[in-house]
């Protein structure tokens, strides 16, 4: 519709607070990318999320497990390489050979004419090995795992769109998608989170999980990150992140535009 988005994106990274992280920035190797960065020896440049105005998009959700993988490959690369790259995001999921700890990975496609989203996910296996789906177009929720604030959550961000999601609203929309971010009303119980969550948390532990906005102090764990991304229907891009850095909240933001004008 005239003056509405094309892509709108709120998202939280929950992380150990003491992970050395970079914030949103261009990457020096690729000004076209726009991302944080992992410091972790392991990992060092790897990312939970990043954007290419060439016209791709890419977000990893770690999957809780008990049994972790030996030796695993860094997921966080999981993301850097899809934007750094040419290859259609189908293709380059079937490549990928399954040496990671659980994972989901989200990625978006898109230009000023066309927008396309697959999920793919290494817990779960199809006919033809790890599971890639192309999604439809229209409101979908994601986490660790389909526990009920992803639900709950879905449902929230789904009524602040239709309300707020114009460019005649943007102040407002980002307003309220940053207060949906840091709700922290718990969703508990919850089976899934029961099932899932590591072994270390106990049901304190799960009880804080249970929120959107997540806060374990006696972990020094929660939510570190909001991320809110718009795209509108002409290419113009906002890119808006908010930063846990010594209790305080630091905001970048970045307005650029999709390089990719049509059907690339």
């Amino acid at each position: 519709m005239n003056g509405g988005y094309r892509l709108i994106v709120a998202s939280n990274r929950d992380e150990y607070y003491d992970r050395a992280t970079l914030p949103a920035d261009y990457w020096s190797e690729d000004r076209d990318v726009i991302g944080g960065r992992d410091l972790e020896p392991s990992s060092v440049g790897g990312t939970w999320m990043a954007l290419n105005v060439r016209g791709k998009l890419a977000i990893l959700l770690n999957v809780f497990q008990r049994d972790q993988r030996p030796n695993a490959k860094s997921r966080g690369r999981l993301v850097e390489d899809f934007v750094k790259g040419d290859t259609p995001a189908p293709d380059y999921m079937q490549r990928l050979q399954d040496v990671y700890n659980g994972f989901q990975l989200i990625t978006i496609t898109m230009s000023e004419s066309f927008l396309e989203t697959h999920f793919f996910t290494n817990c779960i296996k199809d006919d033809n090995g790890l599971k890639v789906e192309s999604l439809p177009n229209g409101v979908q929720g994601f986490g660790n795992a389909p526990f009920l604030k992803v639900a709950n959550g879905e449902r929230r961000f789904n009524e602040i769109v239709k309300k707020y999601g114009h460019s005649n609203t943007k102040d407002i929309l980002i307003e309220e998608l940053l207060n949906l971010l840091k709700w922290d009303k718990k969703h508990y119980p919850d089976e899934m989170i029961t099932k899932m969550s590591p072994n270390h948390q106990g049901n304190d532990g799960q009880k804080l999980y249970s929120s959107v906005f997540v806060e374990i102090p006696a972990l020094r764990y929660g939510t570190r990150t909001h991320t809110i991304i718009l795209v509108d229907h002409n290419g113009k891009i906002d890119y808006n992140e908010w930063t846990l850095s010594n209790s305080n909240w630091e905001q970048r933001c970045f307005t650029t535009a999709l390089k990719c004008r049509a059907d690339c």
